[in-house]
């Protein structure tokens, strides 16, 4: 096949389908409709705020801006975004992450944003949205099987500016799965598409955006490997002995006790996919 006519979508299409059939869940957003697990993501966020300082630092923003955060989660970026534009629009379909966000925006008396509780895919730009948006942010919530689709409508609700948030390479909770799933399953884990994916569709788009690449840390905390068990267990549908005892065994070995807290670190490498539209 001829590299221009590599259809990326399909790409991304068979290998977001493929992970999202893997998840044991039934549902993406199973995980984080749950309060505590969103408490649990904010907690991390705001222990890791300089990179969200860099992020806001990066994001062509003014007093008059409105901007559409899809997938918003708990706030990490509409919280603080809010405090320096006009409105916000949040995306955000988990239960459990609206609700935080709802909490955290009612405690710091922010009043500049709107909320909508449906995935990307199901919004209708003319009756959920208050379109257009002097920038549009999709900051690692690009789980959406028909990417182009998805895209055409971010395009679509963009006045000037679209900033993409995804990753390059396989990332720590992707190899945990590739090292668990055998064991777990009997079958073998496959990874979600990634930013090459995502850069060669735009490109076929006509779309030539800017690319940064970046790392990123991040650090889990557990009071002891039977809290670790609770948050994981969800997360990997655990329903046998054997599983569990599995699932036990490895987060004893790669839980690190300091500070009498078992602790999970990780790194990953990121990309800022961003253009100006035409």
């Amino acid at each position: 096949m001829e590299y221009g006519k590599i259809d990326w979508n399909d790409i991304w299409k068979e290998l977001m389908t493929t992970q999202q059939r893997l998840d044991k869940t039934g549902d993406k957003n199973n995980h984080w409709n749950k309060k505590e697990n969103a408490e649990r993501f904010w907690k991390r966020t705001k222990e890791n705020s300089e990179k969200t300082d860099s992020t806001l630092n990066e994001l062509p923003l003014t007093p008059e801006s409105r901007v559409l955060d899809i997938g918003s989660g708990p706030g990490r970026l509409a919280i603080p975004i809010a405090k320096k534009v006009s409105h916000v629009t949040a995306v955000e379909p988990a239960a459990g992450m609206m609700e935080i966000l709802k909490e955290n925006t009612k405690q710091q008396g922010i009043d500049n944003i709107s909320y909508v509780s449906k995935c990307w895919e199901d919004i209708d730009v003319e009756n959920d949205l208050d379109a257009p948006y002097d920038v549009v942010i999709a900051s690692f919530s690009l789980g959406m099987p028909d990417i182009k689709e998805a895209i055409q409508k971010m395009q679509q609700t963009s006045s000037k500016y679209v900033y993409l948030y995804w990753f390059a390479g396989t990332t720590p909770w992707e190899e945990h799965s590739i090292t668990l799933w055998p064991s777990l399953y009997g079958k073998n884990y496959v990874p979600g598409p990634k930013c090459d994916v995502l850069y060669n569709l735009l490109y076929n788009m006509g779309i030539y955006p800017d690319v940064h690449v970046f790392s990123m840390d991040y650090t889990n905390y557990f009071s002891s490997v039977e809290e670790a068990m609770d948050f994981y267990r969800d997360r990997y549908v655990i329903e046998t002995q054997e599983q569990e005892n599995i699932l036990h065994h490895y987060l004893k070995d790669i839980l690190v006790p300091e500070n009498g807290q078992m602790i999970e670190r990780g790194n990953s490498t990121r990309v800022k996919i961003s253009w100006e539209k035409k």
